[in-house]
């Protein structure tokens, strides 16, 4: 099984790949098996077809975002710290490839293409996202390190803005400003909010 599971992988890393070139939607079980230098049936075989495929590329990226983004900021001692973190984190996420959109943006973007059950996981990851900003800014409020005027779920919907204006402002309308702009601005939310 090994061999397997480095076949599989090779085939979500390929099709993360392809993902940031054409999107999800569009990603064929054909064209990834010509991508990956392989027949379609070995193909589907690992995945038995688009949505299956579609579904473990997002689980891929939600596991990267993951491990790049959210973990090392839980690691920080004290919500503020971690909230400082997340902006940070996901700026470095966003920008590490100025030329390859952020996958899990992508895919939830690209939603109403996708499978069902595909479009419901990007929609979800977007959701638990903000969802988690927005709890982190409930306990800042609570720990009196934001001010108790603070609308928690205005905050995360301004972090999100930020983070989606960075992808926009680089990969999209190719600026290089966008990481110093994202970071300011993410600084900025956040001494808005202390107390």
């Amino acid at each position: 099984m090994p061999h397997e599971k480095s076949t599989r992988t090779r085939i979500v890393e390929t099709a993360l790949d392809e993902m940031s070139k054409g999107g999800l939607a569009t990603l064929s079980i054909g064209h990834l098996a010509k991508a990956c230098e392989m027949s379609k049936s070995g193909l589907f075989a690992h995945f038995g077809g688009q949505e299956a495929l579609q579904v473990c590329v997002i689980e891929a990226a939600i596991e990267q975002f993951r491990q790049q983004v959210v973990e090392p900021a839980r690691q920080q001692s004290g919500t503020l710290a971690r909230i400082e973190a997340l902006g940070t984190n996901w700026t470095g996420w966003l920008l590490r490839d100025p030329s390859r959109p952020c996958p899990i943006l992508q895919a939830a973007f690209e939603a109403p293409a996708l499978t069902p059950k595909a479009a419901e996981l990007a929609r979800q990851a977007r959701r638990g996202w903000t969802d988690w900003v927005e709890r982190l800014a409930k306990l800042a409020i609570h720990e009196g390190g934001f001010a108790a005027t603070t609308d928690a779920k205005r905050f995360a919907f301004q972090f999100e803005a930020i983070g989606v204006g960075c992808q926009s402002w680089s990969v999209v309308q190719g600026r290089d400003e966008a990481g110093r702009l994202a970071r300011a601005s993410f600084t900025a939310l956040i001494d808005s909010a202390r107390a």
